[in-house]
């Protein structure tokens, strides 16, 4: 089901509102439509390859995430939404995090597709490795962050 919207321009932007069910039932269910609003996503972008960008974001995220997990449930709450903290609405700071991490993490994956549908003209840069690298950054801060680690770390050989 298409969730409209409009662009700049006034022309309505469709979304495709389809639910993303999680495969680690600790961590919230995602939308594909609320990735491609929140992240900016062409809406022409066909729905099946942001979908699949968002999927495997959320198996790389859940692995890196597995020690969180194990830390919330040994405190007894099932599901991030029921981790203490800051909230807005029915989000709190550990679910919006999450969220942060995999949508950053799908659009650094799509957008090499970004040049194939000719959206180079109307969003310059979208390509570029620096944005690509800059959203793989995002990610790494925000777990960093949710595995209780300072944002930068040196490891010796």
């Amino acid at each position: 089901m298409n969730s409209p919207s409009f662009s700049i321009s006034g022309r309505p932007v469709g979304y495709q509102d389809d639910a993303i069910t999680n495969g680690v039932a600790f961590w919230p269910d995602l939308n594909l439509a609320e990735f491609q609003k929140t992240r900016t996503i062409p809406a022409d972008l066909p729905p099946e390859i942001a979908g699949v960008a968002v999927l495997a974001a959320i198996a790389e995220v859940n692995s890196t995430l597995g020690d969180v997990v194990t830390y919330w449930t040994g405190k007894g709450c099932t599901q991030a939404k029921d981790v203490p903290g800051a909230k807005m609405g029915a989000e709190n700071q550990l679910t919006a995090q999450y969220k942060k991490a995999v949508y950053a993490r799908a659009k650094a994956d799509l957008l090499g597709e970004f040049a194939a549908i000719g959206r180079r003209e109307s969003h310059p840069g979208q390509e570029s490795t620096d944005t690509r690298a800059n959203l793989l950054a995002e990610a790494a801060y925000v777990m960093r962050n949710m595995l209780q680690l300072p944002r930068v770390g040196v490891h010796l050989i």
